[in-house]
């Protein structure tokens, strides 16, 4: 037995600091990002978040599925997708006009419209200090493992920030 709670205090340490800055397993829950996760109703989809690209090198993609921290309940966790990063231009649907996202911001949005409270509907443009990790893959259940895709709505980037890669305006729409 005291060996088995040395290599616990040994390994305890160490898989907690592994899960809070490398990697770790998520269980998602609600229909927010439906049909991307949690396909079926019934199954929670059990994701694989990435964390080095955020917490370390701060490299944050659009069309990203990300792992958050909610603006307003600092104990819960959101799986939305990034859909604008600071500086772009996005279509805000629900004032009916365009806003510039803000410097150290971001645009999230769940991929199923009416199950989800996101940028659009309740938090507005969020911190990019509020953002945990990258989902990358679904590892549960068995017949939905596999990798996430990184994709976003064209029609909702009107203009995307110059990053240095040519990137430019999407579509204008007249603004």
């Amino acid at each position: 037995m005291g060996g088995f709670l040395r290599q616990l205090v040994w390994w305890l340490p160490a898989g907690i600091a592994l899960t809070d800055t490398v990697v770790s397993v998520l269980l998602v829950e609600g229909q927010s990002m439906w049909p991307t996760l949690n396909e079926d109703p019934y199954f929670g989809d059990l994701v694989l978040v990435e964390k080095i690209s955020y917490k370390w090198l701060h490299k944050y993609q659009r069309g990203d599925v990300a792992v958050l921290w909610a603006p307003d309940q600092p104990h819960q966790q959101l799986v939305k997708r990034i859909i604008a990063l600071e500086q772009d231009v996005v279509w805000d649907s629900e004032k009916g006009k365009p806003t510039k996202i803000p410097q150290g911001r971001c645009w999230l949005e769940g991929d199923n419209p009416e199950a989800s409270g996101d940028s659009r509907n309740m938090y507005g443009p969020v911190h990019l200090g509020l953002l945990e990790g990258r989902v990358t893959h679904v590892i549960w259940p068995p017949w939905r493992i596999g990798a996430v895709r990184r994709w976003y709505p064209a029609d909702r980037l009107i203009v995307e920030a110059d990053s240095g890669s040519g990137s430019g305006v999407k579509d204008p729409g007249g603004f």
